[in-house]
């Protein structure tokens, strides 16, 4: 057995820094993973073309696009609350 014990952190770290005017605002969808896994077949029909343009995006930033592919992200989320 290993000697050491886990060390579980209860924290919640909350970013409280705005973000640019230039990223859209959007509500997160709020749902837990089996919903959107038993939606994710219509979410992926629906939205493949703003989901090709994120994908497109952060290849396009080599995976340093976090803020770069935002507006495009959010996008991706709008269609997937619409859904």
């Amino acid at each position: 057995m290993a000697s050491r014990h886990p060390v579980f952190n209860q924290r919640v770290l909350i970013d409280t820094t705005p973000l640019p005017d230039n990223i859209p605002k959007v509500r997160e969808i709020g749902a837990s993973s089996a919903p959107l896994l038993s939606a994710s077949y219509f979410i992926g029909a629906r939205c493949k073309a703003y989901n090709d343009d994120y994908m497109l995006c952060k290849t396009q930033a080599h995976g340093k696009g976090e803020l770069e592919c935002m507006k495009e992200g959010r996008k991706v989320t709008r269609c997937a609350a619409s859904v």
